[in-house]
């Protein structure tokens, strides 16, 4: 079902009530002198000395972008001092006609009156069950290796345990309730391959071995410090079974996604 504009559901003519929470309470400046000014909603709510708050009376005037509207609002029904301006189709949805159902009642009245149209008119919105696009297993992004390594299932647990642990506090240490994501995940992917990478810098090996694995890290430290800033994947962790030890390890590559889209 395709959803509703303004304009289908009020019609082109009119005046409708609004919450003046739609207008914009935030400083203007004097774009001559630089001095600070009341914002919009002072402003608009500003008549003959006298702030009207609570709602503003506006005239929805044409479609000037996806979603957009440009409309006259005032603080008052007679029009006497607007202000032209521009309201979403989301600050809309609260919008009253204002006839004979909204004269006369109380504003908590019509508060609660257009908190209700606004939850009938607004579009459903697709409801995934919680945390599903965060923390279900994201398939195999292609990716130009840059460094590979091979961990247990301990360690692999153990690097997403720390990662629960803090996503579960606060700086206050006080227990909160928050899912982890695909970025904290990321983050303690490219954790783990430093450290094995460190690891492996104390085993014994040539000389071309170390400078290899050097280089490796410097380039997993970037790619850390690129991916904090970008959230985007830059790790695979794929499970293998290991016959030595009988048990499964995994593998993960971290490569950048730009290089490997680019070559796509």
């Amino acid at each position: 079902m395709l959803s509703r504009t303004f304009f289908d559901r009020f019609g082109h003519s009119g005046i409708c009530l609004l919450p003046d929470s739609v207008l914009s309470d935030d400083p203007l400046t004097d774009s001559e002198t630089g001095r600070e000014l009341p914002s919009l909603r002072d402003q608009v709510s500003l008549v003959n000395g006298m702030y009207h708050r609570i709602f503003c009376y506006a005239r929805v005037l044409r479609v000037c972008g996806d979603g957009l509207y440009w409309a006259d609002v005032a603080a008052t029904p007679d029009f006497v001092h607007t202000h032209r301006v521009i309201l979403t189709e989301e600050d809309l949805y609260s919008a009253l006609p204002y006839d004979i159902r909204v004269r006369g009642n109380s504003p908590t009245h019509i508060l609660k009156m257009m908190a209700a149209h606004a939850r009938e008119v607004r579009p459903a919105r697709r409801v995934e069950p919680a945390g599903t696009s965060e923390l279900s297993p994201a398939p195999v992004w292609p990716l130009e290796p840059l460094a590979v390594v091979e961990v247990s299932t301990d360690e692999l647990q153990e690097a997403i345990g720390l990662v629960q642990m803090d996503s579960h506090k606060d700086k206050s240490q006080r227990t909160v309730s928050r899912p982890v994501g695909s970025f904290r995940i990321q983050q303690a992917f490219l954790r783990l391959i430093l450290d094995a990478l460190m690891t492996q810098l104390y085993w014994p090996q040539e000389q071309a071995s170390t400078s290899t694995i050097f280089r490796q890290c410097a380039t997993v430290a970037s790619l850390q410090r690129w991916q904090r800033h970008s959230r985007q994947r830059c790790v695979n962790v794929v499970p293998l079974w290991d016959n030595e030890r009988h048990a499964v390890v995994w593998l993960l590559t971290v490569g950048d996604p730009l290089a490997a889209r680019a070559a796509a």
